[in-house]
């Protein structure tokens, strides 16, 4: 069951079960994850809730996003590297194969440091980036992305009282439970 899973609950404060989001381990520290949601007033209010992590996926999670972040410079800096070349030279064939060699070489030096994160990371990890994600809310109805499947079991099990629009899958891990019997799933519409 390692399918990502989107769960809207409705309200402000929501149960985040103490395992590790992305392997399932203990865990021992958290990261953010942070949304908005706008009001009838079109005001923007902010939340923040502490996803757990273990401190061995919380690095690689953070590593993760490091990478990433210095991917997308590292290919920005090639491109402006070999306009400049081209600009400077006044060729650009030179300029788009000065570019060319630069992406290259920091998708390559990137690739690299992705098979080392990977393999300083638990065979239990599900994915080496965040495994819960926050897609947005409507009105008091907010919805996640809930990467693993034991995490969103657990998560769906802990905020039973708060599912909406619920789909079969979520239904379905609320089937056998004692307090799955009585839970009906409320459906927010979206008003106009």
């Amino acid at each position: 069951m390692n399918e990502s899973m989107r769960v809207s609950v409705s309200g402000k404060q929501f149960i985040f079960p103490r395992s590790c989001a992305c392997c399932g381990a203990f865990a021992t520290t958290a990261l953010a994850l942070a949304g908005t949601e706008k009001n009838k007033q079109a005001r923007t209010k902010g939340w923040v809730w502490d996803v757990p992590y273990c401190s061995a996926c919380k690095r690689h999670v953070r590593a993760m996003d490091y990478l990433l972040i210095s991917i997308l410079g590292a290919v920005a800096l090639a491109f402006l590297g070999g306009v400049g070349a081209g600009l400077t030279y006044d060729r650009w064939q030179f300029g788009t194969a000065v570019a060319g060699g630069l992406m290259l070489s920091s998708a390559s030096a990137g690739w690299l440091a992705y098979r080392l994160i990977r393999r300083k990371a638990s065979v239990n990890c599900y994915l080496m980036t965040r495994a819960a994600t926050y897609l947005g809310s409507v009105g008091p109805c907010h919805t996640f992305d809930l990467k693993s499947g034991f995490y969103a079991a657990d998560f769906v099990r802990a905020n039973h009282r708060k599912l909406v629009n619920v789909s079969p899958r979520v239904a379905s891990i609320l089937r056998g439970t004692k307090f799955g019997e009585h839970q009906v799933p409320r459906r927010l519409v979206r008003s106009r």
